[in-house]
């Protein structure tokens, strides 16, 4: 088994244990979170399959590659989101919520659902500023948010520079750090 497919196992061990850790959040801003997860754990599977062999699976693995960067961190932001705005989320009524994870799923059968780098730049500021309001809100939780999204932009951003520094694969630096992003969104969950 080469050191990629070990990566992307990883990933999706680390989404799974995320998902176990987010389901203990409120409802709905659980859903939101795990569909973000489970975008990202789809999407390891996948490339577990495609680095172990399987290359009929690469246009899948790429296309769910590319949705987990645009709707899955969409999905992140709207949960940070609600997670400020707890209240209004609870006067709204939770089958908004469910009728817009419908429409995230359904965004899946067009293509619609591809976001330009800048609007996913947007989704990466809308969890940062979460985050440092978390941070004052309540530390304790803040710093898991706040760890998942440095996690998330060095992962995004740094991994070629990490990678060549200690000659390693970039996708393992990479993913690595996704599963450590995933995780510390599912502790952060965890203690909403």
């Amino acid at each position: 088994m080469n050191s990629l497919v070990i990566f992307e196992i990883l990933l999706v061990v680390c989404a799974i244990g995320a998902l176990a850790l987010m389901r203990r959040t409120y409802f709905p801003m659980n859903l939101f979170w795990g569909f973000g997860v489970s975008t990202i754990a789809i999407a390891a599977a996948l490339g577990a399959l495609v680095y172990g062999g399987f290359g009929d699976f690469k246009s899948y693995h790429g296309l769910f590659s590319s949705f987990a960067g645009s709707v899955g961190v969409g999905a992140f932001a709207v949960a940070a989101l609600g997670g400020i705005f707890a209240r209004q989320f609870h006067q709204i009524g939770w089958w908004i919520t469910l009728i817009g994870l419908l429409g995230l799923c359904a965004l899946l059968l067009t293509d619609n659902w591809r976001v330009s780098e800048e609007v996913r730049y947007v989704f990466i500021g809308i969890l940062g500023v979460a985050a440092l309001y978390r941070l004052v809100t309540n530390a304790q939780s803040g710093l898991f948010l706040l760890g998942g999204v440095v996690l998330l932009v060095v992962a995004g951003m740094g991994s070629e520079l990490i990678a060549a520094q200690f000659s390693v694969p970039k996708l393992n630096v990479y993913h690595g750090l996704l599963a450590g992003a995933v995780l510390s969104f599912g502790i952060f969950a965890s203690k909403e």
